[in-house]
């Protein structure tokens, strides 16, 4: 596929007033579709800024207009009066390429709407203006001589509005999580003494208290923790634990002790009485009482403890106490893994590059894009309460056309904020704003599931269509979008770990049992701490949460080989990386990417089922299944007609090879996971997964083996 020349959308007056005479032919040209302006309305559109035009030029050529369009209307509503392609560049998106960065023009200005005319015997144009989002609204009566039927066709814009909280749009319902305020959380003697008695769990509990230092969570004492330690140093007359304690911040006492009593009692009865559980009425039992007790009233995030007893009651002390009952190991899964500052690797594509910006390009790039001050401050710089930030930047022709920035936080709810950026006009925006939010929700992946907030930037149509195709969903208040990642397979054995997570990172709760999906329809409900609950598919839940694969029972996957050559590109396998002067495909950089194989396995490759590639010993091959991802389709194509989009999504030159019929099958996937430990074909060999081919070709998987793989791929 050859690399597309370099292009611009030209607005500035200056640099199209020389151009009018191309302008104009270009026009002239297409006057039974576009009609006819004079020369002096060309000239009055340019100088308001009612024009702008797609230049095309490489190393050998000045240049050139290829495309230009033109709009009329009046604030707040706009409409596209002409838009015209060169012939020979035709087919290859400058129309649609016009028409964004028209609308990321009037969206950042604060049009409502975008209008366009289209008389009804033009097919093309009505279908190129539906494929734009503009829908037919009205149809009026053309001009006497031509005896013409026109269709008014309107988009409305992204633009916050009057009306705009009004509108009955999705919410996800993640909570704001935003600022550098740690929270709080509890913790019993056995965690204290774990820290200072050097006991078994001495460098879990100097991780925590590190974090506490580091200001990443914020730990304090109940009234309780202190008596019980007077206790326990009865007798001893130089117990240096009790000095030590007493400098520990101390939750305020509570304003009612009688409610504090009542409280401590009821959580007694609960997690010792009721289930029978031993030392109920113990002097240690009513003291673990009375520190939930005083937790609960003080509304901290938790109460760290190895406790059995209360472990084995959390789900009930939060449903009925609320308070949240977390060991030591699981709070320490929570905080951010720490960050390692180095430099990214320069990935190259077709007639482009991938790297990292610095402040300082990241800064005059946003500046220069006209987004708002207080974002460029957000992203430009780390904050209290954030580590880092990490950013890339996709460089054509010398200068940034598109970027990402990535804020993550340093504290235990705390989210990643998001900045998307994507030149509006550019052929290529679609690639580079699927390509920047893969790698971005992969980069927020730092030690398990996490929440990332999109901040919203007028006239930014492609980067948020793509947001919302990778799960991104209304925050419920203002324009921002949110997405809750998991980044890793869901079996029934993570279930309990991953709904803990997801509950004291996000706010939001999943069903306590593993779903038993049999019947349909198959949902999950999920609730939310400020929206309600809602419920989703399997499948969707996959996409909200994705890269994700939920192995509900009974799902069924399939393992295909991969050469390591292709993988290294296709799956993006290879730890050394390329030589930054190889091109990578356009598939290396596309969320949905292509496999390729022979029209046979099409009874395996069914849409919906995980795909796990093994990599082969061929071409010094590592024998071991690398990576998963879920199938989206599987179609029939012919060898010599293979679709343009399809053909985009994959990593060989020649699909001849895959086949020996005339027909190859496409195989459409994306969750695509990087497995962190592979596993190797002995491992495959021993649970019978190999199949009777010995997975030279595809081969189906049973839900027992498929689970089988994916623990051990993931094993810590």
């Amino acid at each position: 596929m050859m690399a597309i020349p370099h292009t611009v959308i030209e607005r500035e007056s200056a640099n199209l007033l020389p151009r009018m005479s191309e302008i104009i032919a270009l026009a002239n040209g297409e006057k039974e579709a576009l009609g006819f302006l004079s020369h002096s309305a060309y000239e009055d559109a340019i100088k308001r800024k009612r024009l702008m035009a797609m230049l095309v030029s490489d190393a050998a050529e000045q240049p050139t207009v290829v495309g230009f369009i033109l709009r009329s209307g009046v604030y707040p509503d706009a409409c596209v009066q002409q838009v015209c392609v060169r012939q020979d560049w035709r087919r290859r998106g400058v129309a649609s390429a016009l028409v964004n960065a028209l609308v990321s023009d009037l969206e950042r200005v604060g049009f409502l709407t975008v209008k366009a005319k289209v008389a009804s015997d033009l097919p093309h144009a009505q279908a190129f203006y539906e494929r734009q989002g503009f829908e037919a609204a009205i149809t009026k009566a053309g001009g006497r001589a031509r005896g013409r039927t026109i269709i008014w066709r309107v988009r409305n814009l992204d633009t916050p509005h009057l009306f705009s909280d009004a509108r009955n749009t999705p919410s996800f319902g993640l909570p704001k999580r935003f600022g550098s305020e740690a929270p709080f959380y509890t913790f019993d003697l056995n965690v204290f003494f774990d820290l200072v008695k050097e006991r078994g769990r001495h460098e879990s509990a100097c991780a925590l208290f590190g974090a506490a230092l580091s200001h990443r969570i914020r730990l304090i004492i109940a009234s309780e923790f202190i008596e019980e330690l007077r206790r326990t140093s009865a007798g001893r007359s130089n117990d240096p634990i009790l000095p030590m304690a007493l400098q520990l911040p101390r939750l305020p006492p509570p304003v009612d002790p009688q409610t504090l009593d009542r409280l401590a009692d009821e959580i007694h009865d609960l997690v010792f009485v009721q289930p029978n559980a031993a030392g109920a009425n113990s002097p240690q039992a009513r003291s673990d009482a009375r520190h939930l007790a005083h937790s609960a009233l003080s509304h901290v995030s938790g109460f760290i403890t190895s406790d059995g007893a209360l472990l084995a009651a959390r789900d009930s002390l939060l449903e009925k106490v609320g308070v949240d009952v977390a060991s030591l190991d699981e709070l320490l899964a929570l905080l951010p893994g720490e960050i390692i500052q180095q430099s990214q690797s320069v990935q190259s594509g077709q007639g482009f590059e991938c790297r990292e910006p610095t402040a300082a390009e990241t800064t005059a790039y946003l500046q220069q894009a006209e987004v708002p001050a207080s974002i460029i401050q957000e992203v430009s710089a780390d904050g209290v309460g954030y580590p880092s930030i990490w950013r890339s930047a996709i460089w054509e022709g010398g200068g940034i056309v598109a970027l990402v920035c990535l804020v993550r936080p340093a504290i235990v709810d705390g989210e990643n904020r998001l900045l998307v950026h994507v030149d509006s006009g550019h052929l290529n925006r679609e690639l580079y704003a699927d390509y920047l939010l893969d790698t971005a929700m992969r980069q927020s992946i730092n030690g398990g599931p996490t929440s990332i907030r999109m901040l919203h930037v007028p006239g930014q149509p492609t980067a948020i269509a793509h947001a919302k195709s990778h799960g991104f969903m209304s925050s419920g208040a203002g324009q921002d979008l949110t997405k809750a990642v998991i980044g890793q397979p869901l079996t029934r054995a993570k279930w309990d770990t991953l709904r803990h997570h997801l509950r004291r990172k996000m706010g939001l709760t999943l069903p306590t049992q593993w779903p038993d999906i049999q019947a349909e329809p198959w949902e999950i409900t999920i609730g939310s701490s400020s929206e309600g609950s809602f419920a989703l598919s399997p499948e969707r839940f996959e996409d909200m949460f994705g890269p994700t694969l939920f192995l509900w029972p009974s799902r069924e996957g399939v393992i295909v080989p991969i050469r390591r050559d292709y993988a290294d590109e296709l799956l993006g396998t290879n730890a050394q990386g390329r030589l930054s002067f190889i091109e990578n495909r356009d598939a290396s950089f596309l969320s949905q990417r292509a496999y390729v194989n022979t029209p046979r396995a099409r009874g395996a490759m069914r849409p919906g089922l995980p795909i796990l590639f093994y990599e082969s010993s061929r071409d010094k091959g590592r024998s071991a299944i690398i990576a998963v991802g879920r199938i989206v389709d599987s179609v029939l194509a012919t060898k010599d007609s293979v679709p343009e989009d399809a053909a985009r999504r994959v990593v060989v030159d020649d699909v001849s090879d895959f086949s020996a019929s005339d027909d190859i099958l496409m195989t459409t996937f994306d969750n695509l996971m990087i497995f962190p430990n592979p596993v190797q074909l002995s491992t495959l060999k021993s649970i019978g997964a190999v199949g009777p081919n010995n997975l030279i070709s595809a081969t189906p998987l049973s839900h027992e083996r498929l689970v089988q793989i994916i623990e051990a791929g993931w094993r810590q």
